[in-house]
């Protein structure tokens, strides 16, 4: 019995239990970082083995290995959570649309875009064509007309073509800039594309083009009101 214990809480066989025991927990962590982070410990008491403890040449060699792996994706997910701050019509972009993705989760949907500058008169969505981009208004103003008649405006904080880019019908109505707009555009096969990649950033945009249905469909039925009141003996 007492040789048993002996052999279970000898330093080289404790450190090998505590290494491997580290790597099943670190399995069974709910996020990457968690994951890495136990992992990186599993590593740690790996190469206290190699070295302090029992040297062991090919322990030590893969112990080193496996910390600097760990160490390089700690680094790189640093990097894509703790990025340079947003601009201010990043921002802007996170507030109105997206506003539960992180940051960085915000920065990635962004890249995926195009921010553009148009002169007034430019077109972004034509009654009766396929919408290939859908566009976040950052500054300006955009007239929706149907059938060549004015219905709505969207201004600085709006998503226009949403519709089309949901359901990939023709789109419902003719966008036009009344004033010079810079926008932040997706083209619609990229956005796809970056969307089946990034669950996370699909669900923030089917919330967004919902809310923002949403709320277009509550100022037409909030403006058809009022006309039919100031029309009313």
């Amino acid at each position: 019995m007492l040789m048993w214990l002996y052999e279970i809480l000898a330093p080289a066989v404790l450190f090998r239990h505590i290494a491997l025991f580290l790597l099943v927990v670190a399995m069974a962590m709910p996020t990457v970082l968690m994951l890495r982070l136990v992992a990186l410990a599993a590593g740690v008491v790996a190469l206290i083995l190699a070295t302090v403890i029992a040297y062991d040449p090919a322990i030590l060699f893969w112990s080193v290995l496996f910390i600097a792996v760990v160490l390089v994706q700690l680094f790189l997910y640093y990097r894509r959570h703790r990025g340079r701050p947003l601009s201010a019509e990043e921002r802007l972009f996170h507030e109105k649309v997206v506003q539960a993705l992180t940051p960085a989760q915000t920065r990635r949907l962004i890249e995926a875009g195009q921010w553009r500058d148009v002169a007034a008169g430019t077109t972004l969505t034509r009654q009766g064509e396929i919408v290939t981009e859908l566009c976040f208004v950052s500054r300006g103003l955009v007239e929706i007309m149907v059938d060549g008649e004015k219905i709505a405006e969207c201004t600085a904080g709006s998503l226009v073509g949403e519709i089309g880019v949901s359901t990939g019908d023709p789109a419902t109505a003719t966008a036009v800039c009344a004033s010079p707009v810079r926008y932040l555009g997706f083209e619609t096969g990229r956005l796809y594309s970056v969307l089946d990649r990034h669950t996370d950033l699909q669900d923030a945009i089917e919330l967004a083009i919902q809310r923002s249905l949403r709320d277009k469909i509550h100022r037409q039925n909030f403006a058809a009101a009022h006309t039919a009141g100031g029309a009313a003996p």
